[in-house]
């Protein structure tokens, strides 16, 4: 079996002495090895939640669109980057009536601790065109759906998911389209 050097800090290495019962070679064999079969996956193994979804008018450019909250779960012992992040987002009425609001992509490279969530904010921009003729399609609280697909640096494929059970409350709609409305930028 071939050798393999590997260096540690001061502090490390006191504190290893400090176990001088364990077998410092195998717990490094175990940690490479669990590494590299996690690695050799061709998508990140991660999961999507959103804490939610909300019309929004950005005070800063009067665009007015959807805010939408939401976390990535790692669900890997290693660190990943997301390069970037595009999602589709569609509404649906008490019929189930699928209404396609729009696209969008994230740029924002995001690290994600090992194990951990991340949470992140995306915004997403509705041409006052689609909020007028989406208006009279909604007179109660809707459904909306999120489907995302995640770039993660150095996997071969994206991660896919789509999100549900996202409520949109009918009071902050009529609010933000009235707003919309009112506003010519």
């Amino acid at each position: 079996m071939p050798n393999v050097t590997i260096t540690v800090s001061d502090q490390l290495k006191i504190e290893m002495e400090k176990l001088p019962e364990v077998n410092w070679s195998e717990v490094c064999r175990n940690a490479i090895n669990q590494y590299i079969q996690t690695r050799s996956s061709p998508v990140p193994q991660i999961q999507l939640m959103s804490e939610g979804i909300r019309p929004f008018t950005d005070h800063e450019s009067g665009y007015p669109g959807l805010l939408v909250d939401l976390v990535i779960k790692n669900n890997m012992n290693f660190e990943i980057v997301v390069d970037r992040i595009l999602y589709t987002v569609k509404f649906f009425d008490a019929s189930n009536n699928q209404f396609g609001v729009g696209s969008d992509v994230d740029l924002w490279r995001r690290v994600v601790r090992p194990n951990s969530v991340a949470k992140m904010q995306l915004f997403m921009k509705i041409p006052r065109q689609k909020v007028e003729s989406l208006k009279a399609c909604f007179t109660k609280t809707f459904q909306c759906r999120i489907k995302c697909v995640v770039f993660a640096n150095e996997f071969q494929f994206p991660y896919e998911q789509e999100i549900y059970n996202l409520k949109i409350p009918i009071d902050e709609w009529t609010a933000f389209v009235g707003n919309v409305e009112s506003t010519n930028i």
